[in-house]
């Protein structure tokens, strides 16, 4: 990744231009963002061990938003070959990607969720996939939930309309409009060009993102894979799902610990998505906003009055991706 974009100070106990100088060039840089999921962050590390890429080298770099769970000394303990970065705070999900990024020049760069485990060759696929296609700017796989089921990865462009019939959207939940949700995230069956992809398990072509920039830290969490996808395909990149490539996904593993934050966090970023690329609808956008925080306060009542029983059989097959 070009050096314009190497951080000039650190935000990090431990400085990021010191790691950057540690961090050897790689054909594949693994970024995972740690939040307090050490059991499934040991996991996912001893995955990428046990299926390492083969079709040349790589270096894996977590960078942990302030875990308070005793993630960073598992890491440095058991994983002495993975760059560490640990922030003071919690950061969010697309700036703590970016130092990531920043932290070291590839040729590739996948992001993957800490409590993720990738399976077979899933790796070779997808770096034998954009060497052979150099015209595609971002791909990603075939992710399994924990119990079995495939949870979509491919994700659409949010309007106002299918919005409405979003996995969080309360209408969902009902079984006439269940349909028209399970259409919105329905999976291609082979290899496919699609709007986005879910963030969780993503690889970018450097020139790609040289082109089109980083995620966008404005969002904290949520909707920052469909911008930049979005961005990558306006520049006339391609997007593509490859099922071949594949990993296990405990879903939600931080923001389930924080059911509210996390909802109200997506809430915020849809509507800073339709302000970033719909700033001509103001009118819209206001009414979409108080909108928003509506679904919200009702989500919230029932989530108070139910404790969420209602939703988890949906929760379980339908998990977002983090």
């Amino acid at each position: 990744m070009g050096k314009n974009r190497k951080p000039k100070t650190s935000v990090a106990k431990n400085n990021i231009d010191e790691t950057a100088k540690r961090i050897k060039a790689a054909q594949l840089a693994i970024v995972i963002v740690s939040y307090n999921t050490r059991r499934l962050l040991r996991r996912c590390l001893l995955s990428l061990r046990k299926n390492p890429l083969s079709v040349g080298d790589f270096a894996t770099i977590v960078v942990d938003n302030a875990s308070e769970d005793g993630s960073p000394e598992m890491v440095k303990k058991f994983f002495p070959e993975v760059y560490l970065i640990e922030n003071d705070d919690n950061y969010g999900f697309a700036k703590a990607c970016n130092q990531g990024l920043k932290s070291i020049e590839a040729k590739y760069y996948l992001l993957l969720n800490s409590d993720a485990a990738v399976m077979g060759n899933a790796l070779d696929v997808l770096v034998s996939f954009m060497d052979a296609n150099p015209d595609v700017g971002a791909a990603g796989g075939m992710i399994f939930t924990e119990d079995g089921h495939i949870q979509p990865s491919t994700l659409q462009y949010p309007t106002y309309w299918n919005l409405l019939f979003a996995r969080s959207s309360l209408l969902s939940k009902l079984p006439i409009f269940r349909w028209k949700m399970e259409e919105l995230r329905k999976l291609p069956e082979d290899v496919s060009d699609v709007p986005a992809l879910a963030g969780g398990f993503i690889i970018f072509r450097d020139e790609a993102l040289e082109e089109v920039g980083l995620l966008d830290e404005r969002f904290f969490i949520y909707l920052e894979d469909v911008d930049i996808c979005r961005r990558l395909k306006k520049a006339g990149w391609r997007v593509v799902f490859n099922p071949n490539a594949r990993i296990l996904h405990a879903w939600g593993a931080s923001s389930k610990k924080r059911r509210k934050k996390a909802f109200w966090w997506h809430h915020m970023s849809m509507f800073k998505y339709f302000q970033k690329h719909y700033p001509y609808l103001l009118p819209l956008n206001i009414f979409l906003f108080f909108g928003l925080v509506a679904h919200f306060g009702l989500w919230w009542t029932i989530h108070s009055l139910t404790g969420w029983r209602a939703f988890k059989k949906e929760d379980s097959r339908n998990g977002k991706s983090r």
